[in-house]
């Protein structure tokens, strides 16, 4: 067999590794910048076109990247650093129905909420209290989902319980959603779109009718130093995991955390291959400049959860003490709301984000906690710029009369029910409790505000305006078949067009022309190995038969007559203490061969037990291997499985 190899070398080669979505990452877009401007050379591989198989480790420092283009041609590239981009799956450990159709990690949700009509009532509830978790509860909230719960189990975050921002969990108690404190205990079928979950909390068991279970963690903090790992220790060979979606407003923490990350990873690349440091003369200025910033943003990143505010409440009520300390906050005006409209902006907490103060077109917000400095009330125009730009919906404009019974508030408004001018809604507090009755004054959507949003003028009674932040409806409306509405204005977003495929033998109608996985799911037909939808076909878990060929259902698009056969799911696969499923390798057998064998290392127990050598190659169970060690006294922080290659791969001549 006869392969033809083509030869590189770089001084640093990024990589992506299976499954990441945004490509190139905002973070290694600043790396490789910052590597190329100090004479490194830098290469860049991954996506569709130019697929990474995996990297060899060399015996000095750095290691052999082997790659895959489009046309099949192998690509054999040197480099003296590598810097592998992972996409961080969020898994928890396993449980009793964890590999079952119904549970789903959040990327795979993400994916499936906008695009399909896959049914998320009666309930959802969402694993982990990160700032994805709260987002991603209240889209299912906004598109009408009646109950959602997003479920801590780890409850050890500094001084919090929960690993979000507070802003967030606000923006998510004020939409509906509930926080509770939990473990899983089991997910299981009761009818073909309804499942029982149980999970344990201070006080027994308690039961769950769900439509869907979606993982969002964190699960753990394994982050090595600052989420760079390095290893084997001075190889050169480093892992980060992508945070970032594809905009800034999706995820601000994490794209920013992502971005301080890669300039703390390109100083330690750059001084470990400049030979003279001291021949870059002001850059080296530059680079230790860059290196301070990041080090400090870094810390101030984790604020939050050493100096949390977490509201204590009298009743329906914020307790006086924390009242005094919001309202001395310098994002709050002091003065000019008695006069006229002015923003209020309350993040208290320091959190890695500053989307207001990048929008606002008069310069008004100036974010700089640690001198005082935040809003300038004077400065602020009024115009709602702030309000649209923030995500988790904490600005609002207020305009507070003292004189008058009533007050003035406007908020974004962003669920799936429209507000008209005239109408009654129910004020919210900042932990959604109902405060009492407002009329909407006015609606508007002000120029330069993107999106479908509302801007909602509210009368409130002025005892109420350092209260009231969001509103709900009195009550559902009549006809409401919340998950039949969310199916019409997906079709209307997508088109409508329906195609009649065969699955097994059974006529279907689904959606044309979107990929299969997606048609599964909106079927009521997915399997346990379609739960991780990769973007790249990566795990190779969802494989079918379409028209006699073997494909993949994630990488293939629904067209009108086709015939799927869908392999039926392996029971092995479904075990409950399965920790390494296309192994089938359980967690009782990891620990049974590391005391027998007296393993201390984590190359070693993985070489000994099989685990992540399956389809998935790790993608799966790879997160609670490192959490299974870390527990069993193995230190695994800056452990990275460099196991080649990355996924299923067939080499032809």
């Amino acid at each position: 067999m006869s392969i033809s190899v083509r030869d590189g070398n770089f001084d640093v080669v990024v990589v992506a590794g299976p499954n990441v979505n945004v490509w190139p990452s905002p973070g290694m877009r600043s790396l490789t910048s910052l590597c190329a401007e100090m004479g490194l050379s830098v290469g860049v591989y991954g996506g569709n076109s130019l697929q990474v198989r995996g990297v060899i480790p060399v015996s000095s420092t750095g290691g052999v990247v082997i790659v895959e283009d489009a046309q099949k041609r192998i690509h054999r590239i040197h480099a003296r650093a590598v810097v592998r981009v992972s996409a961080g799956q969020q898994l928890p450990d396993p449980f009793p129905g964890s590999r079952s159709e119904a549970f789903l990690p959040l990327a795979t949700a993400r994916r499936l909420l906008p695009l399909s009509s896959v049914l998320w009532s009666p309930a959802t509830i969402i694993l982990g209290s990160g700032n994805a978790a709260f987002r991603f509860g209240v889209q299912l909230l906004e598109k009408g989902v009646s109950d959602v719960i997003c479920m801590e189990p780890l409850s050890q975050w500094g001084g919090k319980f929960f690993s979000a921002w507070e802003v967030e969990r606000r923006c998510f108690e004020m939409a509906g959603g509930k926080l509770i404190e939990a473990t899983p205990v089991s997910l299981s079928r009761k009818s073909l779109q309804q499942w029982e979950f149980r999970a344990r909390d201070r006080q027994g068991v308690r039961i769950f009718d769900v439509a869907r279970v979606v993982a969002a963690g964190p699960f753990d903090s394994l982050d090595g130093d600052d989420g760079i790992r390095e290893y084997p220790p001075a190889s050169m060979l480093f892992e980060v995991e992508q945070r970032g979606r594809e905009s800034r407003s999706e995820s601000s923490r994490s794209w920013s955390l992502d971005e301080e990350r890669a300039r703390r990873l390109a100083v330690r690349l750059i001084k470990g291959l400049c030979p003279d440091l001291g021949a870059l003369g002001e850059k080296r200025e530059k680079l230790e400049e860059a290196l301070r910033r990041s080090r400090a943003r870094l810390k101030r990143f984790a604020r939050h959860r050493e100096e949390p505010f977490i509201p204590a409440y009298e009743g329906k009520w914020m307790a006086s003490a924390d009242l005094r300390k919001l309202r001395a906050f310098s994002g709050v005006p002091r003065l000019e709301q008695n006069i006229r409209p002015v923003a209020s902006i309350e993040c208290i907490e320091e959190i890695g984000c500053n989307l207001c103060e990048i929008a606002c077109p008069e310069s008004a917000i100036d974010i700089a906690r640690g001198k005082g400095r935040f809003l300038d009330e004077s400065k602020c125009t009024g115009c709602g710029i702030c309000l649209d730009a923030c995500p988790s919906s904490t600005p609002i404009l207020m305009h507070e009369r003292e004189n008058h019974s009533t007050s003035l508030v406007t908020l974004a408004w962003r669920g799936v029910h429209l507000w008209k001018a005239g109408e009654t809604a129910v004020l919210v507090n900042r932990r959604g409790d109902s405060l009492g009755s407002a009329r909407i004054k006015s609606v508007d959507t002000p120029v330069g505000v993107t999106g479908k949003k509302q801007f909602l003028q509210i009368e409130v009674p002025t005892h109420l305006i350092w209260e009231a932040r969001s509103v709900k409806r009195p009550r559902p409306p009549a006809d409401a078949d919340e998950d039949l509405k969310f199916a019409i204005q997906s079709e209307k977003a997508t088109g409508g067009a329906r195609a009649e495929v065969t699955v097994n033998g059974e006529p279907r109608f689904v959606q044309n022309g979107v990929l299969l996985t997606q048609a599964l799911f909106e079927a009521g037909r997915s399997r346990p190995e379609d739960s991780l939808f990769c973007s790249d076909g990566s795990c190779n878990l969802c494989q079918v038969t379409v028209d006699g060929a073997k494909k993949l259902a994630c990488r293939t698009e629904v067209h009108k007559g086709m015939s799927v056969e869908l392999q039926p799911v392996e029971s092995a696969r479904s075990e409950s203490d399965l920790l390494c499923p296309c192994m089938n390798v359980k967690k009782a057998d990891i620990l049974e061969r590391m005391r027998t064998a007296k393993l201390q290392s984590p190359d070693a127990v993985a070489e000994v037990t099989r685990v992540g050598e399956g389809m998935c190659h790790g993608q799966l169970c790879m997160g609670s291997f490192r959490r299974l060690l870390a527990q069993e006294g193995v230190d695994v922080s800056n452990w990275i499985d460099w196991r080649f290659p990355w996924s299923e791969w067939v080499l032809r001549p």
